[in-house]
């Protein structure tokens, strides 16, 4: 009965402390349980602010579009069994370096292909740079044009004149990859990798001329063109990426797909989504000096930051080089180098200018994602074009030594047919039959070139 009594307190002593002896302890057990419900519901809240703001704050800076197919620590391994060649000293600026405006301002300056001075390429992939390369070797009126062998990628660009054996020229297809496959400014320039392969080849002590030049692209079907060349299997392994010495380690440029299976058949949603894919603002990445933001090291600088002093490092060295292109406008990139250089082509680049990337399907949302990957590109390229137009009029008003016209220039570059049975008299002047499906196989199996 007193217990019973007990159990049923009436509500106004419950109001009343010194009424019941229980009101000390119901009054800790009901603020205990409010207290615990508030705090779950504001750590429920903020959950899903931080989930809300952490998803906004990747849209700005790292969102994408899709999950990527490797976890982080799958691409590290990818990359450590990549094979990375460590056999580079680098030396900073020990040779000069020829500017545009330099070349137009003082005649002394300008190109001699007889003398000492070299004319060395930047190739940024999927920019025109294969047909530009090959019209340098193939199809560039001179003295002494450059000597082609059937099936050989290779071609020997020696000076006219004399039987010297120093090269006029540093590409592909004369002196092949030797800084590394599409080696970039940092790795050709900077780190003066064309100094240490031509010193090794010609000669210490030598006084040499370097005349930088590129090709640049539309940044979207660039990007779209490496996709359709990745898809087709390529994947450029044999890059060095080396900066300030060393290439990145795998926690600095992970791979974003298994080496030993490649990237062929690679969908544009995966293509977009890997973070190290560096198809993204790669024409800034690879005319900037990366030496400015610790190489391929991205903790050491905040996003923002690095992102803009590449992009400025790439527009001072674009200002830098002695001509870039567009592959866009062809026909004025062709006449800007031949009259800034005296020299004259046998074909016109624009017969080659065609792209496999226009009939590629691209949704509103892939194009919107495509357009942020490449931001740092598409400000570049629109300073380019804008520097582009300002160096054409400078050349329309300064005036250039004559070109000499087509019909009295000599023949173009020759082909030598090196078969055992092959009639050097009946090889010379042989072209390809199709340079365009040439094109596209040197596309294809560009990774497995190798030049000694």
């Amino acid at each position: 009965m007193g217990t019973s009594a007990r159990m049923r307190i009436p509500y106004s002593r419950l109001n009343n402390p010194s009424s019941s002896p229980h009101r000390v302890f119901f009054i800790p057990l009901c603020t205990s349980r409010r207290f615990f419900l508030l705090i779950t519901a504001a750590l429920l809240v903020s959950f899903a602010y931080f989930a809300w703001s952490t998803e906004e704050s990747m849209g700005e800076e790292t969102r994408m579009p899709t999950k990527p197919r490797f976890s982080l620590d799958e691409m590290r391994g990818f990359a450590l069994r990549k094979s990375l060649s460590a056999d580079y000293k680098p030396s900073y600026y020990t040779k000069s370096a020829t500017s545009f405006d330099r070349m137009l301002m003082e005649r002394s300056s300008r190109f001699d292909i007889s003398s000492t001075d070299v004319l060395v390429f930047v190739h940024i992939q999927k920019t025109a740079g294969t047909s530009f390369e090959k019209f340098l070797v193939r199809h560039l009126s001179i003295d002494r044009p450059c000597e082609c062998t059937q099936k050989k990628k290779r071609c020997v660009c020696r000076r006219p004149g004399g039987s010297t054996n120093q090269t006029w020229l540093f590409s592909r297809y004369s002196t092949g990859w030797v800084c590394g496959l599409h080696a970039d400014y940092t790795e050709l320039a900077v780190s003066a990798c064309v100094d240490t392969v031509l010193e090794k080849k010609e000669g210490a002590g030598r006084r040499r001329r370097y005349f930088y030049t590129s090709f640049l692209r539309d940044p979207i079907t660039r990007y779209i063109s490496e996709f359709r060349h990745v898809s087709r299997g390529a994947t450029w392994m044999a890059s060095r990426h080396m900066c300030n010495g060393r290439p990145p380690n795998p926690d600095e440029l992970p791979l974003c797909f298994d080496p030993r299976i490649g990237w062929e058949g690679v969908s544009l949603d995966e293509f977009l989504s890997c973070p190290f894919n560096l198809a993204a603002n790669r024409m800034t990445r690879m005319l900037a000096d990366l030496t400015l933001v610790d190489c391929y090291d991205t903790t050491k600088m905040e996003k923002k930051k690095r992102d803009g002093i590449m992009l400025e490092s790439a527009k001072a060295n674009l200002r830098s080089l002695s001509f870039y292109g567009l592959k866009e406008r062809m026909d004025d990139s062709q006449w800007m180098f031949e009259r800034l250089f005296g020299l004259r082509f046998t074909k016109r680049l624009s017969e080659w200018n065609k792209s496999k990337s226009n009939d590629t399907v691209v949704t509103p949302e892939t194009m919107r994602k495509i357009r942020e990957a490449n931001a740092l590109d598409i400000e570049l390229y629109a300073y380019a074009v804008e520097l582009f137009d300002e160096r054409m009029e400078k050349m329309k008003r300064e005036g250039l030594p004559h070109i000499l016209p087509e019909p009295t220039l000599p023949s173009a570059s020759h082909f030598i047919d090196d078969s055992p049975h092959g009639d050097l008299s009946k090889s010379k002047a042989i072209l390809p039959v199709n340079e365009e499906e040439e094109e596209e196989e040197d596309d294809r199996y560009e990774d497995s070139e190798r030049y000694a």
